[in-house]
C-alpha cells in the first residue's frame, strides 16, 4: 500500500463552498458502473451515499461533488470527469464563509475507495451495512429523463427509501 504522500498527484488547492446548485449524481453513478466491471475493488452502490454539498476551486478550475457514505460516514469527492479528491486542511488557511476548504487530487480511484473504509463490512466484527449488496438488485430506476428516483424494496418489496436526482 502506497504512503499516504504517494496517494496524490499535483499541489493542495483552496475552494469555495456553493450551496447554490443541487444535488449531481452522474459522477459517483458513473464510478459506480466502472467499479461493478472491475470485481477487485470494493463494489458499492450509489444508494449508499449521500449527497453533501459541492466546492469550486479556481486553480485548477474544477467542480468537485461531495458524497458521504451513509454508514462508513467517509467522504468520496468526485469532479465531473470522475477523478477524486481529499479534502486536506492547512493551518493558516484563510476562512470565510464561503470557504471550501483544501483539496488534493488523488493518483488513482484505488486510493480513494481505499479511503471509503468498505472494509469495513468484512471481517468478524463488520459494521452494519444499511444498504447490502443483495439488496442492490432490487434498487430499480423509474422516471423521466430530466427526474429520476431509484426506490430501495426491501425482500417483502416494501419500499424502504427513495432518491430523487436532477
Amino acid at each position: 500500500m502506497p504512503t499516504r504522500s504517494q496517494c496524490f498527484i499535483g499541489n493542495s488547492f483552496l475552494t469555495a463552498l456553493d450551496l447554490t446548485s443541487g444535488p449531481v449524481w452522474s459522477p459517483l453513478e458513473q464510478l459506480a458502473a466502472s467499479v461493478w466491471q472491475r470485481p477487485e475493488l470494493p463494489q458499492f452502490h450509489p444508494g449508499e451515499f449521500m449527497y453533501m454539498a459541492a466546492v469550486r476551486g479556481q486553480r485548477p478550475r474544477v467542480v468537485i461533488h461531495l458524497y458521504k457514505h451513509i454508514d462508513t460516514c467517509r467522504y468520496l469527492n468526485l469532479d465531473e470527469a470522475g477523478h477524486a479528491y481529499a479534502y486536506r486542511p492547512r493551518f493558516g488557511d484563510p476562512r470565510t464563509l464561503d470557504d471550501g476548504g483544501r483539496y488534493r487530487r488523488y493518483r488513482s480511484i484505488v486510493d480513494a475507495l481505499d479511503r471509503v473504509d468498505f472494509e469495513a463490512f468484512e471481517g468478524d466484527d463488520p459494521l452494519y451495512r444499511s444498504f447490502p449488496p443483495e439488496e442492490w438488485a432490487q434498487a430499480l430506476e423509474v422516471g423521466s429523463d430530466d427526474v429520476a428516483a431509484i426506490e430501495v424494496r426491501d425482500a417483502a418489496g416494501v419500499q424502504k427509501s427513495t432518491r430523487r436526482n436532477h
